[in-house]
């Protein structure tokens, strides 16, 4: 299984066309595209787009704290993967920008082995008991992939210009 991770587009739709399209030449075909919020609205615009590439891929997008629109867009996650799961948020709810500590155990409580964060706007990664993603901020030009193969996570961060 292979995702496209993304984050805070704050309004660049194009941003995301263009990271997915550099992104599409080293991963291929991917399973599943996350968008962490501070976007949703961006998200929903370029899913006809992205759906050009992967015609049967997954769509999981969550509400940041700057989205007020569409509604109905949840602010929490839990998303089989493959074999394991997977708990998407914006992370603001869980003050990430000061501590992982309570996205890890709510991530945890769910019965996740991985959580996918954004709000910070810098690409992360953290092992603990819970493997926690950020893939940093679509308008720096940051994208992340995450692969899962026989339960094991496989991750790449990308920033291009």
């Amino acid at each position: 299984m292979k995702a496209i991770l993304l984050s805070d587009s704050h309004g660049d739709a194009a941003g995301i066309r263009y990271l997915c399209q550099q992104a599409w030449q080293r991963t291929g075909p991917v399973d599943a595209y996350f968008h962490m919020g501070d976007g949703a609205a961006d998200f929903e615009l370029v899913k006809p787009f992205l759906m050009t590439h992967d015609r049967d891929a997954a769509f999981y997008g969550v509400k940041g704290n700057c989205d007020y629109y569409p509604p109905g867009i949840p602010r929490f996650l839990t998303v089989p993967f493959g074999d394991t799961l997977i708990y998407v948020t914006h992370g603001h709810d869980f003050r990430v920008k000061v501590t992982l500590d309570l996205l890890g155990e709510e991530a945890e409580a769910e019965g996740c082995t991985i959580a996918l964060y954004g709000h910070t706007h810098e690409p992360a990664m953290d092992m603990g008991r819970v493997l926690m993603l950020n893939p940093g901020s679509v308008q720096d030009g940051r994208i992340g992939f995450l692969e899962v193969r026989d339960g094991q996570p496989r991750v790449q961060l990308w920033h291009f210009t």
